[in-house]
């Protein structure tokens, strides 16, 4: 019986010693438009526009605006004495004196009312007392 040699290491065969690397082609950049290079005008899709009735915008669960001016009257009043945090004193055409709040319009808008001011407000039907100041009327708009 012949003894089997074996040897540990590299494979002695010359196919597996001549690998051969190949390295891929040098890379070329041409200047293209950026439209024309994220979106070929080949692929464009035709614009489908639908047909029917227009959805409606907002949330229909919530009370239309007139229905809740329908609670409210508004009359006109003059400032009489400016409280804290927009809160006034205002005494209406009628002689009321009513606690009125600024409103976020002319909060966000940031119209400045001093006493002597003549404004709008909207006083609700359950809670006379309190009013809602909506409109500063100016000297032009007396």
């Amino acid at each position: 019986m012949a003894a089997a040699s074996t040897t540990f290491g590299p494979p002695s065969s010359p196919l597996l010693l001549n690998t051969i690397r190949i390295s891929p082609p040098p890379l070329t950049l041409t200047p293209t438009p950026p439209c024309s290079a994220f979106f070929p005008s080949s692929t464009r899709l035709p614009v489908v526009r639908a047909i029917g009735k227009p959805r409606s915008i907002g949330n229909p669960s919530k009370s239309k605006p007139s229905e809740s001016s329908e609670q409210k009257w508004v009359a006109k009043g003059l400032i009489t004495e400016s409280l804290p945090n927009g809160m006034f004193w205002v005494r209406l055409e009628n002689g009321d004196v009513v606690l009125g709040y600024v409103s976020g319009k002319i909060r966000r808008n940031s119209i400045r009312m001093l006493p002597g001011d003549k404004v709008k407000i909207e006083v609700s039907r359950y809670d006379s007392t309190r009013g809602r100041i909506v409109y500063r009327i100016g000297s032009k708009d007396v």
